[in-house]
This record gives C-alpha cells, sequence and structure tokens, in this order.
C-alpha cells in the first residue's frame, strides 16, 4: 500500500474489520481456550494464523501512512506479499477440506456445491489485490482497493456472527449484509468528504456485494457441480 490518505477513516476502518473479525472468531478460535470446543486441525490454525496477521499489516498500514512514514509503508507491503499469496492458498486448502465434512446449512447447496462462497471470496480477493498492486502509485485507487480487498474476505466472520445471534436459518440473507454495511460506510464517507462517490467504490463496492447471489447462482449451477467436486477430492487427499 502506498500513499498519503486522509487522516482518521482508514485507520479506523482497518480496527473496525479487525474487531469485527474477532469478534465473529472469537469462541470458535480467538477464545476458544475457554470453551470446551475440540481441538483443531493444523490447517485451521494456519488459516487463522495468516489472515490475523493480514489485518495487523493492515492496521500497521494505515498507520504509518497516518504518520507519513510512506517509505516504511511501502516496503511493508513489499514485505506483505508472500502473506497474501499464502492467504490464498491455505484458504482454498481450508475450503476443500471443509467441503468433506458433513455440514448443516441453509443455502441450498450441496457441499461442493457450498465450495463456491469461499471460492468466490478468494477471487474477490485475488482481484482488488492486484488492482491495489497494479495502481499503488495512484493513492486514491490503491487504498480504495485495498480496502476492497479486505473487506471481501469477511464473510466466514459474518457467518459466523449470524450463527451466534440464534438465525442461522436465515444465514443466505443475513451473511452478505455485513460486507454490505462496511461498503456502505465507505461510499458514505466518500460522499460525505466529496459529494461524489470514487468510481473504485461505486464499481467495486457494486461487484463485491452483487458477487453474494452470484454465488450462490453459480454453486447451483450444472457446470459448477463437477467443478466443486474436484475441490473436494483435492480436500479429501489434504485431509
Amino acid at each position: 500500500m502506498s500513499a498519503v490518505t486522509r487522516p482518521g477513516f482508514y485507520r479506523h476502518m482497518a480496527i473496525a474489520v479487525s474487531l469485527f473479525s474477532f469478534i465473529g472468531f472469537a469462541r470458535t478460535y480467538y477464545l476458544r481456550f475457554l470453551t470446551d470446543l475440540p481441538p483443531l486441525e493444523a490447517l485451521v490454525h494456519w488459516h487463522s494464523v495468516v489472515f490475523t496477521a493480514w489485518l495487523l499489516v493492515f492496521i500497521a498500514q494505515t498507520r504509518l501512512v497516518a504518520a507519513h512514514r510512506v517509505d516504511l509503508h511501502r516496503k511493508l507491503g513489499i514485505a506483505a506479499m508472500p502473506l497474501a499469496v499464502a492467504i490464498v492458498a491455505i484458504g482454498f486448502a481450508t475450503a476443500a477440506v471443509k467441503a468433506t465434512m458433513p455440514r448443516v446449512n441453509f443455502s441450498g447447496l450441496t457441499s461442493p456445491q457450498f465450495t463456491i462462497v469461499g471460492l468466490m471470496s478468494l477471487v474477490l480477493f485475488t482481484s482488488f489485490l492486484t488492482l491495489g498492486i497494479a495502481f499503488r502509485r495512484r493513492a486514491a485507487y490503491h487504498k480504495r482497493f485495498m480496502m476492497l480487498a479486505t473487506i471481501s474476505v469477511l464473510t466466514p466472520a459474518a457467518s459466523r456472527i449470524v450463527t451466534q445471534l440464534g438465525l442461522r436459518e436465515h444465514w443466505t440473507y443475513l451473511v452478505p449484509i455485513f460486507p454490505a454495511l462496511f461498503v456502505g460506510w465507505c461510499l458514505a464517507y466518500d460522499w460525505r468528504k466529496q459529494h461524489t462517490v470514487h468510481p473504485v467504490y461505486a464499481i467495486g463496492g457494486a461487484a463485491l456485494i452483487a458477487a453474494w447471489p452470484l454465488r450462490l447462482m453459480i454453486g447451483g449451477s450444472h457446470w459448477y457441480q463437477p467443478v466443486g467436486e474436484w475441490i473436494e477430492k483435492v480436500g479429501s487427499r489434504l485431509s
């Protein structure tokens, strides 16, 4: 990440998405030691470690820019690239392994079809991240792409929060509301400060929100079934 940003907003957003993720995974991961839940597989720990590290880097990056340490911000951004690759690789492996496990979901999708949920999040994350890197010298674009990249992988935390609220039967409709609220926060900030919405948030935000019903449509299509089954087979080999 690079470039000078307006003070406050992106620092607050970085903390907000990190806090949201912590709340979502508090019981099942961060505070798991306080429960009687069984131990987790090593792959789940790796997945949690790399994603937590990404959030910490994201917070650090926004603070470095606010402190006008763009030099360190750029160096940390380069150093964090292997972390981004690890998020995608381990995220895919985790989704594949979970496809082999029996689960109760209210999406109407089978386990192989349900792999589209995690796969779409990784596609969005990779796309926004790639664009963020490509526009690293154009601050207005770069910071927004990086923000959308982080919002795009909040679905698992949102899913757990919906479950904790006892609303799991409404999972399909409630989970996308949380990422949409973060996108709406970004849109509102742009409008309040500039009386216009930046195209990255307008187009990218719309794509992020539209990706939710799209992924369910893709998952339920006849052509995705073999893709999901292949991912399930990969998970069988990894588990």
